[in-house]
């Protein structure tokens, strides 16, 4: 417990990033209506981002970091995509659900500290049960 804390310190104490990472999920069936294809939408933002697509057996993902932190998930939905050879969409359309992670972090570290504050708060005697 002592060691989350002075982590939570430390990751308090840092320097505030420069950036932001949203994490795209894409639906199978959502790509197929549109035939879309990811390696042609990676390309749209890889070369001014820094991004990663990951394919397999789940659903498609795309990580994309922007060098900037005020841009919003409403404003990457809306970003014109090429999803095909013939094709240009809004990125909103084609997605199944846009993430801003540092929000995610952010809102995760603030349940957690909220979670430490409650169990330090309620601290109950210990009692001896004599049998």
């Amino acid at each position: 417990m002592v060691f989350t804390a002075c982590v939570l310190a430390f990751l308090s104490i840092a320097k505030e990033r420069s950036d932001k990472t949203f994490l795209i999920i894409f639906d199978k069936d959502e790509l197929a209506y549109h035939q879309a294809n990811p390696n042609i939408m990676e390309l749209n933002f890889s070369s001014a981002f820094e991004t990663k697509l990951y394919l397999g057996n789940s659903e498609t993902a795309l990580m994309i970091t922007v060098p900037f932190t005020d841009w919003t998930v409403c404003e990457m939905g809306k970003a014109i995509v090429k999803v095909s050879n013939s094709k240009e969409l809004p990125l909103e359309q084609v997605a199944f659900r846009i993430i801003d992670l540092d929000a995610s972090q952010r809102n995760f570290k603030s349940l957690l500290s909220d979670s430490l504050e409650q169990t330090t708060k309620v601290k109950s005697p210990l009692i001896k049960l004599s049998l």
